[in-house]
């Protein structure tokens, strides 16, 4: 049997896109990491603060191991490729006290995760301790990757490569692009629903959502009680799938990406980071509108073709999607990138990298 690759991680679409990148490369299977698995077994609070502890020593959980042992010897897998946020640290250092000839490889999403000093300096911890037992690393994008140079989280001489996050190119319409609307107008695909438990300063986005209503700009968000004030330019819609979100978004003149990076004691996430928001928005084929200041590795992953808004102020935004003759170029030039947006399209570059670790 072919030489496999398991995957780790919450089972969400990136994982999707990882199974297209090496569909027909390389055989894959996909374990859990271990906090996916103790929601979905539903165990005590023993096991949960054994859990805690790992989080520093590395994950010990008997039964959990166990299970990510037997699914990679089952699929004669050589190499684990591990993804999103620092949920799978721990779990990278227990795995590899257990099958220290398994490769491990981590794909940086979202890094840090923290937006206070304290709390990115604790997983900046976390992640040296990791990146020790790492075969090689995957950047979305060149800023992450020199960040984790200059902090010192990685040696220079660990194998890594920049692998842009893109979803699978089944989620793109396939249908002609749809006609444009009438009025300048923003699609935000971001969270609006701010009294979650999960929801953090930055996700609050109402301040400057207000400004793009005052200047003039239609708003499309998810609705949302903190979110419902009458506004006549404010289109909130209901929750949609993935590729439902991506039909819609492309109707628009551009989606917004931004965070209240004002709320942040730390905005190195949102510096560094290709936020999910993103990668739907690329593949939508729609313009990207970005705050001038900041967003560096979002700049960096969208390149020089994919059309970009960058504003200072709403009304400096709603300036420029008054010239719809523009609007629609940038419709069409943004229609017209989403092809390079495909996972598809770097399954032969991923493949070629976890080849080169054996």
């Amino acid at each position: 049997m072919a030489r496999g690759i398991a995957l780790l991680g919450p089972d969400i679409d990136h994982r999707t896109s990882l199974e297209v990148m090496l569909q027909g490369r390389r055989p894959t299977s996909w374990v859990p990491d271990s906090g996916s698995w103790m929601s979905s077994q539903g165990v005590g609070n023993w096991t949960r603060s054994l859990q805690r502890v790992g989080r520093f020593t590395g994950t010990f959980l008997p039964a959990y191991l166990r299970g990510v042992e037997q699914a990679v010897s089952a699929s004669c897998a050589d190499t684990l490729v591990a993804y999103w946020g620092t949920e799978p640290l721990a779990d990278l250092i227990g795995i590899k006290r257990r099958m220290p000839g398994l490769k491990l490889v981590l794909m940086v999403l979202c890094y840090p995760v923290a937006l206070d000093a304290m709390g990115v300096a604790r997983q900046n911890w976390m992640m040296k301790r990791a990146c020790s037992v790492l075969d090689g690393v995957l950047f979305p994008d060149l800023a992450m990757r020199d960040h984790f140079l200059n902090a010192g989280l990685i040696d220079a001489r660990l194998p890594a490569m920049v692998l842009p996050p893109c979803w699978t190119g089944a989620f793109q319409s396939a249908q002609a692009q749809p006609q444009g609307r009438a009025d300048p107008n923003l699609i935000f695909i971001g969270r609006t629903d701010l009294s979650s438990r999960t929801i953090h300063a930055a996700d609050d986005l109402r301040p400057l959502m207000l400004e793009m209503l005052q200047a003039g700009v239609e708003l499309h968000h998810a609705t949302s009680p903190e979110t419902t004030d009458g506004h006549p330019l404010r289109k909130p819609f209901s929750p949609l799938s993935q590729p439902e979100l991506i039909r819609k978004m492309a109707s628009h003149d551009a989606s917004l990406i931004a965070y209240n990076l004002s709320a942040c004691e730390d905005a190195t996430r949102f510096e560094l980071t290709v936020p999910d928001r993103l990668i739907s928005s690329v593949a939508a084929g729609v313009p990207v509108a970005l705050p001038a200041k900041g967003y560096s590795g979002s700049r960096q992953y969208l390149g020089s073709d994919h059309p970009v808004y960058s504003f200072d102020s709403g009304a400096h935004l709603m300036s420029m999607l008054r010239d719809r003759s523009r609007v629609a170029e940038m419709r069409a030039r943004a229609w017209a990138c989403r092809e390079r947006f495909a996972a598809e399209r770097h399954g032969p570059a991923l493949a070629s990298f976890l080849e080169s670790l054996s």
